[in-house]
């Protein structure tokens, strides 16, 4: 099964992450969405931000205010921890 999401990219940005051990620094892409998201009970929606993991930034920079869609991923490393990611090679595509 495949998911994706739908929002209006607010932000393509670059975060430097670095390792503990060896102290070598890399970078990690990353993007907001702003979607909407329907209530439970069918009376409304809400928006709501999500952050992804990209592997290119530069499929994503030109689109910085555009309502786009993306697939997307997410697993637990940890409880109540929960990493979404676009799969690599996978490209945006406008809604």
């Amino acid at each position: 099964m495949m998911f994706s999401i739908t929002g209006r990219l607010l932000k393509a940005f670059t975060e430097r992450q670095t390792n503990r051990e060896t102290g070598e620094v890399t970078p990690r892409y990353r993007i907001q969405l702003l979607g909407e998201i329907p209530l439970r009970d069918g009376s409304g929606s809400r928006h709501d931000l999500v952050t992804l993991n990209v592997d290119r930034l530069d499929l994503y920079e030109h689109l910085e205010g555009e309502v786009i869609r993306v697939p997307f991923g997410f697993f637990a490393p940890a409880k109540g921890q929960v990493i979404t990611f676009v799969p690599k090679g996978s490209k945006p595509e406008a809604a």
